[in-house]
């Protein structure tokens, strides 16, 4: 389906899709790390999770399975005898499929849709109410990516058009200062087609010295960039400098140094060759076209600043309100760690719950351990389990419109390492086994969902964890941000490990310090003394496991926060050389100015005045094009608007305020000009 073979060896069979086929293919990864790269490793025999498996492929260097968002480094065939994959109601498998040639996705979705219609009504009770969603696999993969990428792309845009404006910029005053050199050579015969082309050769050259810089620089920056970029962002490891990225930078350094050479090289190019070869030995009076081209690109560089600058704004703001929600835990303090039971080794359920009370009272009773807990699955952590729900007294729900809830299995000490205020009721104790009646603790949003106006506590529900699943709901706890920290919470049922066992668990230590990761060897040393075999994996603190939860915003935020700092860096660049020039223009009239009595503010103000003039204009434009180019990130955006009066005036202050230092330095260069120097230039 995918297109891929095996890079040794062979993928699987349809007549290994039975549960005693015993067969793995294995990742270039694991091969090379335990096998040493040995190709004749396909064909042994391995001990994994306890039985012994046959190696039969390995597939090739970088190779991920498309819906796997961490490392994976060994597939075995799906069994569809198992109880889980022959209850018609299960629906936890991903299912991936290739549309045969010439097929449309229109068609294939009609046929699915046809499929589902049949089973609604064969199988009312599991089937009502449930089609099939197909998703194109590369939106499947990045489509959640894309809004981000794009408002990437465009500030990589805007800092390049700002860069070309400022060279654009400063190529005018270059060529302006040699007006009488062109001027000259217009005269004795240059047509104007060989001036352009002298000055775009000189841009072009510029451009591609700058384009080599930037390589260098991304030799370096490119290691930088991966090891900053969320580990879920799907291909991480394939970005790199390869020769498609050689030939973009090559062609973008040529078509900008060319066109943004071209409109001053065709400015000079047709001078006015009486004022040119009258010029004295004081720069050329430029014209006015000159000028409003000029104080154009001004305009431009000030405008594109400030749409990049007002969305890293929006994604700071963004980003603060997000660190302020409360995710109803307290994650210091606390580590976590994995642990899947191998089921030859632990083959009934009243086994798997006696190891993890067995291992939870070995750490619990260790120094520097506050709390031992087991829980699965944890806050935050990509996974989620949901279950049907039916409310013992009511009447079962319409077809298609069953109740739902996610479903956490707990220890009893969970809610104290995790610091989830009890509000009412009671939480799990040691007294509630598996003999012992059922019981169920709740959240607020599952008490106020289901039971509205009325008392949650001694209602019994039925939930589909586990076949026998009905408890009575003896405590409400505070809600938690299980999904997302930008997720509302969702109607949350606990059950105890001891009345659900569960072979796949997570520890949750709570410790006396802060440094949570303390605790390792602790949770370690207590595995091995219950069974040496068992091995801890997924070993994080829970501030790592919040932290990952905002890593994608946080990578965003930075990222433009980086292009947003050089377009201000690059349009204070550019206002300081534009009015350092036009300083330098004017320094014979300021120096008639000056010994007509003009003082020092008076030169300021005019100096200062025509700068600020045009960063008016450029914040005005600036402020408009943001108003509608940041509706393009409310999808990026958590607590904060589109259009926040505060950030757009806020950034607005601050650019206006940075533009405003790089006129004064000119315009005070200006003040101290000496008339009768300048009046001897004429």
């Amino acid at each position: 389906v995918l297109g891929k073979q095996a890079a040794h060896g062979r993928t699987f069979t349809t007549e290994e899709e039975r549960p005693d086929a015993q067969v793995v293919v294995i990742s270039d990864g694991l091969w090379k790390r335990r096998f040493g790269g040995d190709p004749h490793v396909v064909g042994q025999s391995v001990m994994l999770d306890g039985e012994s498996v046959t190696i039969i492929g390995i597939m090739p260097e970088g190779f991920s399975f498309p819906i796997d968002r961490e490392r994976v480094d060994f597939w075995s065939p799906i069994d569809p005898t198992s109880d889980q994959n022959r209850e018609r109601g299960s629906s936890y498998l991903n299912v991936v499929a290739r549309l045969r040639d010439g097929a449309t996705l229109a068609q294939a979705q009609a046929e699915a849709d046809a499929v589902a219609a049949r089973l609604s009504t064969q199988y009312a009770d599991t089937n009502a109410g449930r089609g099939f969603s197909l998703i194109p696999m590369h939106e499947d993969l990045v489509g959640d990516l894309r809004p981000a990428l794009l408002v990437l792309l465009g500030a990589v845009a805007f800092v390049l058009l700002i860069a070309c404006a400022n060279v654009a910029n400063l190529m005018l005053a270059r060529a302006s200062s040699r007006h009488k050199e062109i001027a000259i050579r217009t005269a004795m015969g240059a047509s104007r087609w060989r001036i352009v082309r002298q000055l775009v050769t000189e841009s072009l050259l510029l451009a591609l010295a700058g384009g080599a810089l930037g390589l260098l620089i991304a030799l370096w920056g490119v290691d930088l960039l991966v090891a900053s970029i969320p580990a879920d962002i799907p291909r991480v490891q394939e970005i790199g400098l390869d020769r498609r990225v050689l030939a973009f930078t090559a062609l973008i350094s040529m078509l900008t140094g060319f066109l943004f050479g071209l409109v001053p090289a065709l400015q000079v190019s047709k001078p006015d060759l009486n004022e040119g070869l009258k010029e004295g030995g004081r720069g050329s009076t430029e014209g006015a076209r000159r000028n409003r081209v000029r104080s154009a690109l001004v305009v431009v560089e000030v405008a594109l600043s400030l749409v990049l600058l007002i969305g890293a704004g929006l994604l700071m703001r963004s980003f603060a309100e997000l660190r302020e929600v409360k995710a109803g835990i307290d994650p210091s303090g606390v580590l976590t760690a994995s642990i899947s039971l191998p089921d030859a080794k632990y083959k009934d359920e009243a086994a798997q719950a006696e190891f993890f009370r067995r291992v939870l009272e070995n750490v619990a009773a260790r120094p520097g351990v506050r709390a031992a807990s087991a829980v699965m699955p944890l806050p935050l952590s990509g996974s989620a389990m949901m279950n049907g729900l039916n409310i013992e007294g009511r009447p079962p729900a319409a077809p298609g419109e069953r109740l739902t809830t996610h479903t956490r299995i707990t220890s009893p000490d969970y809610f104290r390492a995790m610091s989830i205020p009890v509000v009412k009721g009671r939480v799990f104790t040691d007294r509630d086994g598996r003999e012992a009646p059922k019981v169920v603790v709740v959240n607020e949003t599952f008490a106020r969902k289901y039971f509205p106006g009325e008392e949650a506590i001694g209602k019994r529900v039925e939930i589909t964890v586990a076949e026998d699943m009905i408890g009575e709901i003896v405590g409400i706890v505070g809600d938690v941000k299980h999904r997302s920290l930008d997720a509302p919470p969702d109607p949350e049922a606990y059950v105890s490990y001891l009345q659900v066992p569960s072979g796949y668990m997570l520890f949750a230590l709570k410790g006396d310090g802060q440094n949570a990761a303390a605790l390792t060897s602790t949770l370690r040393e207590a595995v091995r003394q219950v069974d040496a075999d068992q091995a801890l994996a997924e070993v994080r603190t829970m501030e790592q496991l919040v932290s990952n939860s905002v890593a994608r915003r946080r990578f965003n935020m930075l990222l433009l926060g980086v292009f947003a700092g050089v377009a201000l860096l690059l349009a204070a660049i550019g206002i300081f050389g534009v009015m350092n020039y036009t300083v330098t223009q004017r320094t014979h009239e300021l120096g008639i100015r000056i010994a007509l009595g003009a003082q020092t503010r008076d030169v300021l103000r005019l100096v200062v005045g025509q700068g600020m003039t045009l960063i008016v204009i450029g914040v005005a434009v600036g402020l408009a094009a943001s108003f509608a180019l940041t509706r393009l990130m409310r999808s990026l955006l958590y607590g904060v608007s589109a259009t926040d009066p505060l950030t757009f005036v806020g950034v607005a202050l601050v650019l206006a305020s940075i533009a405003l230092l790089a006129c004064y330095i000119p315009a005070r260069r200006a003040t101290r000009v000496d008339p009768m120097i300048a009046l001897r230039y004429e």
